[in-house]
């Protein structure tokens, strides 16, 4: 597996390094947004067997993937199981691994064709479909909201954040997005607070300094923030207040979807494979040890959050897309003013491929997603 990254000139690269720790973590899982998923997912028809549907073979060739963060968090570390655990390689795959600083850029470089499949939340996806992009959403690596509004000292309520300093990763990206999700339910109008961005490492080490009194984190990020500075709270767990909402997908240009179905297909197999080998007890320590050395974080923390995230049912095992997601989120840009087209799932979402690798594989009938 190669490892490159790229930073695209609008992305302030603020750089720090995140410290180590654990401590108090958001104390619920996002299950309630599982539980909406259950019954409104799109339906595959009966679980086929291994052999009802033919698999694609692809022929020996490399493969990139852009990675919306860096370094991953733990959530973020299916590409990386899947080329550790041999999944690309049974596909005639060899992985190279695009890290960039938020969403945004990923999606650039999948709509300019330089990406085989690109990871991002799937905000900028909608507000790029809703303007031109010619994108769709194939799969994803962790459908609900799994991050938390996290405050300095002295921050109590929602009512405090007037005047304070918001810690986000680019215009319009999902840090941003949620962040005015919760002003905007605080009655805050963002032009009464500061934004400044800050990259995937640095919204942590920048909340510990008290460069930014707020950020939006993933469990082991503020796991890792409250180990260093026990002040530091949680003020919103994000998936109670979103439960109809899709945090992450995966995406590619329609024309590669068009002209190339058998490398996606095979691509998506070894990412399904990998999303479901994060359920089974026997790979535990394999992946714990990878989010050690992947994320960089603690392994305590490491711990601790892949069996939250377990336990939180964040990885898909089925399509990974639910119908009520994507129109929760397509709602939720509309209010915002962000877009004003009126997109429907279908517009956004091609489940062909996922669905033909669900068939190949067989449904997980007892999972939302």
């Amino acid at each position: 597996m190669r490892l490159r990254s790229i930073a695209f000139p609008f992305i302030a690269a603020l750089l720090a390094s995140a410290c180590g720790g654990g401590a108090t973590a958001p104390t619920a899982a996002p299950s309630a947004a599982a539980t909406t998923a259950a019954t409104a997912a799109p339906t595959v028809a009966a679980a086929a067997t291994a052999t009802a549907v033919p698999k694609a073979t692809c022929q020996a060739k490399k493969i990139t993937i852009a990675v919306p963060v860096t370094p991953p968090n733990v959530v973020h570390l299916t590409p990386y199981v899947a080329d550790s655990f041999g999944y690309f390689k049974d596909e005639n795959l060899t992985l190279e691994l695009v890290r960039f600083e938020g969403g945004v850029g990923s999606l650039r470089a999948s709509a300019s064709g330089g990406i085989t499949l690109a990871g991002t939340s799937s905000e900028p996806v909608i507000d790029g479909i809703a303007n031109g992009a010619d994108v769709k959403i194939l799969y994803s690596y962790a459908p609900a909201v799994d991050v938390s509004f996290v405050v300095g000292p002295g921050i109590k309520t929602t009512a405090d954040l007037k005047g304070k300093k918001m810690g986000v990763q680019e215009p319009g990206g999902f840090a941003d997005v949620l962040t005015r999700i919760v002003l905007k339910k605080a009655g805050i109008d963002p032009k009464d607070v500061t934004f400044i961005q800050t990259t995937t490492a640095g919204r942590v080490q920048q909340l510990i300094a008290g460069t930014t009194d707020t950020a939006i984190l993933h469990i082991d990020q503020t796991k890792t923030v409250q180990k260093a500075n026990p002040q530091v709270n949680v003020l919103v767990n994000m998936w109670e207040i979103l439960s109809d909402y899709q945090y992450s997908v995966y995406v590619a240009p329609t024309q590669a979807i068009k002209d190339d179905a058998a490398t996606l297909e095979c691509t998506i197999r070894a990412l399904m494979r990998a999303n479901r080998a994060m359920y089974d007890p026997a790979n535990r320590s394999k992946i714990v040890d990878l989010a050690v050395k992947e994320s960089k974080i603690d392994r305590d923390i490491a711990e601790s959050t892949f069996d939250t995230l377990v336990k939180a049912k964040a990885w898909p095992q089925n399509e990974g897309v639910p119908k009520s997601f994507i129109e929760g989120t397509i709602k939720s840009e509309k209010d915002f003013g962000k877009i004003t087209k009126d997109l429907k799932y279908e517009d956004i979402v091609d489940l062909s491929i996922v669905q033909r690798v669900l068939a190949q594989l067989g449904k997980k009938a007892d999972f939302p997603y």
